[in-house]
């Protein structure tokens, strides 16, 4: 069967999926408990499975206070909004600081903590859809908001995700998922500093950050900050290459500019591919391409090591500082207090966010 359901623990209905293609390349593993993705499980050059998401074999680990978002769906809002304030119809809303002067990642009690409906679509593709209804004033945000996201594991080795919104109310949104890639897997390496960072011509430039990492407005040229640089003469540079010029934030944690159709919803756009990532250590290689107009390059700069052991498919190796990295597709952070960004997350009712981003593996020999 190319997707399976099993109960991990019945006493709080946390059901683990697993996803299949047809030619046994490509195995995913979800929890409806913050739509977590736990396993990607792709051969490597020699053959052998390697499990290239960082993250738990146990339920329980999830709802530890440290851990970092692994692999979970982000939402109401991905990234920060500054001083956790922002205007919607003429109304403040306060959110909880829960990042310095910020909010970050939807607040305490995001979607990664809420347990969705899941729903199998399809054994080929294997396909499920998970769904999620958000009450109005959840976290402080207004407006009923009705979610709906899609995980299709394809048969030329893609993991698909798509995202869709409604509500009642006009309201901000920006939903991405936050898994921690490490291509060599944690048993191979236990960090990414290795990992080989291309990114295309799509990518066009990266936005400024103040002292609170947050947006300033202005986007930067790789001529302005050369150490941002993964395109050109540039690509193939590898993630730790150039971390001494990076010490504020102890490796990257910086937003990404694709395009700049700041639309609600993205999915009608063409699918753009930004990223490609790729580990010697393996040969594994995975592309990232999306609608949206921008994503986080984040490389695990606060992972406390100590805390988490890894899984048995990482042989238990722990996790610590840059264990992995992300690629958060989303819209710019702090755009609903930036007038050039609102209309990409002021979800208003009646109308419908969406987007959709897919990761792609194979093997460089």
């Amino acid at each position: 069967m190319p997707v399976t359901k099993t109960t991990i623990d019945s006493a709080n209905g946390i059901d683990q999926y697993t996803l299949i293609n047809s030619a046994k390349t490509l195995s995913v593993m979800v929890l409806n408990y913050g739509g977590t993705l736990t396993h990607i499980l792709v051969p490597d050059k020699n053959g052998a499975i390697r499990d290239v998401a960082v993250g738990f074999d146990d339920y329980e680990a999830y709802k530890n206070a440290d851990n970092p978002f692994f692999g979970a769906l982000i939402g109401r809002f991905a990234n920060r909004i500054g001083e956790g304030k922002f205007t919607v119809d003429g109304k403040e809303y306060q959110l909880e600081k829960n990042n310095g002067p910020n909010a970050l990642h939807g607040g305490l009690e995001g979607f990664d903590k809420r347990k969705w409906n899941v729903t199998i679509l399809s054994e080929e593709p294997a396909s499920i859809q998970l769904d999620l209804v958000s009450p109005d004033g959840d976290q402080g945000y207004p407006g009923e908001l009705k979610t709906t996201v899609t995980y299709t594991v394809t048969d030329d080795n893609a993991l698909e995700l798509t995202y869709k919104a409604v509500t009642d109310k006009d309201t901000v949104l920006n939903l991405t998922n936050h898994n921690y890639f490490n291509l060599a897997g944690v048993s191979q390496n236990p960090d990414i500093l290795n990992t080989q960072i291309t990114m295309t011509d799509e990518v066009k430039g990266f936005l400024e950050l103040d002292d609170n990492a947050l947006p300033t407005g202005k986007e930067l040229s790789w001529s302005e900050a050369p150490q941002m640089n993964f395109t050109g003469d540039k690509a193939g540079t590898t993630i730790g290459a150039r971390f001494d010029e990076l010490k504020s934030t102890n490796g990257y944690d910086h937003p990404y500019v694709i395009h700049k159709n700041y639309g609600i919803n993205t999915s009608d756009l063409p699918l753009r591919k930004a990223v490609i990532a790729y580990a010697p250590e393996t040969g594994i290689q995975m592309e990232f391409a999306t609608t949206e107009p921008a994503f986080q390059l984040y490389t695990g700069n606060f992972i406390k090591s100590g805390v988490f052991t890894g899984k048995k498919s990482q042989d238990g190796v722990p996790y610590g500082t840059h264990a992995g990295f992300c690629l958060e597709s989303s819209r710019n952070p702090d755009a609903p207090n930036k007038p050039d960004w609102q209309s990409s997350v002021l979800l208003k009712k009646g109308d419908t966010y969406g987007s959709k981003t897919v990761f792609s593996f194979g093997v460089r020999q």
